[in-house]
């Protein structure tokens, strides 16, 4: 790799060095709020439904906001977003150690944290082209993932911990401390903003004027031009549905993870640290530092799709262990067997989570990449907010179900159900002429899979 692109030189960018100080602190304290919230709720109420809740205010906010958000980032200096969040954040915070009994209460502060989390996401995606060269933007990506899933390893991993030794106020207490650190530090980031688009100045007139009905419609505009630009890429629309994919997945493993570890491990959800959090994050690092390294050498599409294939896979190996577990147990060996063939659910657990962690990066690093790639400056924030909108509003009614379902049949069926949907979503990319004729398919959608999956034919 040369001298450009190594992770010193990114670094040592003064601009990207400042976000990147920012993201450790935020991100670890998100982290940190929704893995002891889903732990808190679940010891509240016993109820994966209840979980589902929590996770459902977590995601609306994108939903509501997302695209109006998209278009208010593009035109205000970033420093002033990531400041003004990082304050009312951890006033949040600090506010749930008196209202940590109402689950209510703690709904309503949960959806107000993520309504400010959803500006300071597309602020801080969107700056990264800004800061950074294109030549080191995979690079960059590269350290801003495992940096987010260093902070969801960190984050995640105390939250168990301190909840388990300490209590929850101490949670929500280190939490506020650590973004009142990062609302410090942000007051001595520079300028990060971009030129407003004739659009752009027209909101920025009509803000200065308080005209709202002609905010609205400007707004409106932007948001009917930018669902127009991704319609018209499919490099932009394909990397949209894969990321929009994995945060539904994401989220309704969050859902099931505190029943299945304790009703089907039958170990406490505040251990789900040791079993899933460091694997899991260790895996992303891991995962993200060889991306960082070798990114550039490999095809993204095939990576991505053999990745979704994997991660699908560990997903019904997951959702299978508790129902062939009690089996093996029962099978006759010959002589003795080393422990390795006959492991544990939780060593099951382990290894699943770690392997998930490369296949969770390999699918985020390319996909991301390939969208800022084929994006604009002026739309690139924009866009991010169309991403998340779709990240989260397709992941609403799916984890909504998920804990009703999981309250009704067990955690082990949905693990196997979403398995087996990603699998298909894998093999879809690696081999789409296994679910579609050449004739089915128009010659742009069959170029961008590649011609050659229908030679032959």
């Amino acid at each position: 790799m040369s001298e450009k692109t190594n992770f010193a030189s990114v670094i040592a960018n003064r601009g990207f060095l400042n976000l990147w100080i920012n993201q450790i602190l935020v991100q670890l304290s998100f982290n940190s709020l929704n893995f002891a919230l889903i732990l808190w709720v679940f010891k509240l109420t016993d109820s994966n439904t209840a979980v589902s809740a929590l996770l459902f205010s977590i995601y609306l906010p994108a939903v509501i906001l997302g695209l109006f958000a998209g278009v208010l980032v593009d035109i205000i200096d970033r420093r002033k977003i990531i400041m003004v969040i990082n304050f009312f954040l951890g006033l949040s915070f600090f506010s749930l150690i008196f209202l940590k009994t109402s689950l209510p209460a703690i709904l309503i502060i949960t959806f107000f944290v993520n309504a400010l989390g959803q500006f300071y996401a597309l602020a801080e995606a969107s700056a990264i082209p800004l800061v950074v060269p294109k030549n080191q933007l995979i690079t960059a990506n590269s350290i801003f993932s495992v940096t987010l899933y260093s902070a969801f390893l960190v984050g995640f991993g105390l939250s168990g911990p301190l909840l388990n030794h300490l209590g929850i106020n101490w949670v929500f207490g280190l939490e506020g401390i650590a973004l009142a650190v990062a609302f410090l530090l942000s007051l001595k980031f520079p300028s990060i903003k971009s030129l407003p688009d004739i659009q752009g100045q027209r909101l920025i007139r009509a803000l200065s004027e308080k005209k709202y009905g002609r905010i609205w419609e400007i707004g409106l505009i932007e948001i009917l031009d930018t669902i127009r630009l991704i319609r018209g890429k499919l490099p932009v629309l394909t990397s949209i549905i894969i990321l929009a994919g994995v945060q539904m997945g994401i989220g309704i493993v969050a859902v099931l993870v505190p029943g299945f570890l304790e009703k089907s491990l039958h170990i406490k959800a505040t251990d789900a640290t040791y079993v899933l959090v460091i694997p899991l994050g260790v895996g992303i690092v891991i995962g993200g530092l060889i991306l960082g390294r070798f990114g550039n050498r490999l095809m993204k599409r095939k990576l991505v799709g053999w990745s979704i294939l994997f991660a699908g896979l560990l997903s019904f190996i997951v959702g299978i262990a508790p129902i062939i577990s009690p089996a093996i147990r029962y099978l006759g060996y010959p002589r003795p067997q080393p422990f390795f063939y006959q492991p544990s659910l939780s060593q099951v657990l382990v290894a699943g989570s770690f392997l998930l962690g490369i296949a969770v990066i390999s699918i985020l690093v390319p996909s991301q990449t390939v969208l800022q790639q084929n994006t604009s400056e002026k739309d690139r924030a924009k866009v991010f907010s169309v991403l998340g909108v779709a990240m989260y509003g397709l992941s609403l009614l799916p984890i909504l179900l998920s804990g009703v379902l999981a309250d009704v049949f067990g955690t082990g069926p949905i693990f196997i159900g979403l398995g087996v949907i990603i699998i298909l979503m894998g093999l879809f990319g690696l081999k789409p002429s296994l679910f579609f004729r050449k004739r089915e398919l128009s010659y742009r959608v069959r170029e961008f899979l590649g011609l050659g999956h229908w030679e032959g034919e």
